[in-house]
């Protein structure tokens, strides 16, 4: 799946206290972009102690960390009450920024 997808149904994703759902995403050109593959995985809690690389390393090979669901989803519901952040893809954009220099 492509990021923007991961990302827009992020709806789909519900934590339990034995999962915990993560992106890990395809850097293009040494960046995320809305185009870069991406997987969701689910992780146990114990596999959310483990180094992050490790579980790429693990799981999805020449994948990188993105962000965990439950960032992802407070953050697009905040963002959902900001004008400048209507369409769907002012919404990747801006969450792609944060995982990238803010998270």
């Amino acid at each position: 799946m492509l990021l923007k997808e991961a990302i827009l149904n992020y709806k789909n994703y519900e934590d339990t206290e034995d999962v915990l759902h993560t992106i890990y995403a395809k850097r293009i050109n040494g960046r995320f972009q809305s185009i870069s593959d991406a997987v969701v995985l689910e992780l146990t809690t114990e596999e959310m102690e483990m180094n992050l690389k490790e579980i790429a390393n693990l799981k999805c090979p020449d994948y990188e960390y993105f962000l965990e669901m439950y960032i992802l989803q407070d953050f697009y519901n905040d963002l959902e009450q900001i004008d400048e952040y209507k369409s769907n893809e002012k919404k990747v954009e801006r969450i792609i920024y944060y995982a990238e220099f803010d998270a």
